[in-house]
């Protein structure tokens, strides 16, 4: 039986941010941060919002796409609730970084996304937080304010991580890059990272130094809840329907192309020739998936 654990180590490696991409992350945030900082230190009746790296840059889970792009969240959090509407505020965010490239900024439902052309987006959701350890919402155009705590959800993750992984290793978290980037390598819309994060922490199965034994263990286990139908809820607050944005024929279409990778698992590690193996793996894993 095939073993494949050192090439999907590799693999990872592959698939990951390079170090050069993870300084250019720091120096782009550092200057969307002053920007931000400094346009509101000069609007009247407005408090400094402080900042929060998230999402998959914060749990390191992120992937580069097949275009060689990722996308990264910095939350801006103010101290208070603003007195002003959610859009509003957006508004502000957008006014204070549209010119930060020459592509400018787009004003989406739940963030702001500045377009780094041939880099990455950075997106950036507009929250209030009255402390710590206090709930935080998030502002949502042409809505209100929303129950959403980003930090909640990497400590759902963390905790997941503690009950299930053997000896803290990673292998969670790698097993949902794995996942990442299959999905960002079909033709067609796909559920979101945070979905497929919530699918692998519920249904992660670990295995001792055999990422290739673990995927397909957690592959199997996630095709098997979608007996009834493809679902995913967010496990903390707001609640909400991961796949609120996805139709009945494009999450049809997600769980066929999952049967298939399921399928071509098994009989990769069932195969007693690695190159084999490697063969039915990359058929889903890309070009960058090698023996």
């Amino acid at each position: 039986m095939a073993n494949l654990h050192s090439q999907f180590k590799k693999y990872e490696e592959r698939i990951s941010l390079t170090s050069t991409q993870k300084d250019l992350i720091v120096k782009r945030h550092s200057a969307l941060r002053t920007v931000i900082t400094e346009y509101f230190k000069k609007k009247i009746g407005m408090k400094v919002p402080d900042f929060f790296i998230q999402g998959s840059y914060k749990m390191n889970t992120m992937v580069q796409k097949k275009d060689g792009s990722f996308d990264v969240d910095l939350g801006v959090f103010f101290p208070e609730k603003p007195n002003v509407t959610p859009t509003t505020i957006q508004s502000n965010v957008l006014d204070a970084v549209k010119n930060q490239t020459t592509s400018g900024a787009q004003h989406l439902r739940k963030c702001i996304r500045v377009n780094y052309i041939g880099e990455f987006n950075a997106d950036l959701p507009v929250y209030y937080q009255l402390g710590a350890n206090s709930q935080a919402y998030i502002a949502v155009k042409n809505g209100d304010w929303v129950k959403d705590d980003p930090e909640k959800f990497i400590n759902w993750v963390i905790g997941i991580r503690k009950t299930k992984e053997i000896s803290n290793d990673g292998q969670l978290l790698r097993v949902i890059k794995y996942l990442k980037r299959w999905a960002n390598l079909l033709p067609f819309k796909t559920p979101s990272g945070v979905a497929l994060t919530v699918w692998v922490a519920n249904n992660f199965s670990p295995s001792r130094d055999r990422d290739d034994d673990a995927l397909l263990k957690t592959i199997n286990s996630i095709y098997s809840s979608f007996w009834w139908s493809v679902s995913c809820q967010c496990p903390v607050e707001p609640f909400d329907d991961l796949l609120s944005n996805l139709d009945s024929s494009q999450k049809d279409k997600f769980k066929e192309a999952l049967g298939k990778l399921k399928d071509d698992a098994a009989k990769a590690l069932s195969a007693s020739d690695t190159n084999l193996a490697v063969s039915y793996w990359a058929k889903h894993l890309g070009e960058k998936f090698k023996a």
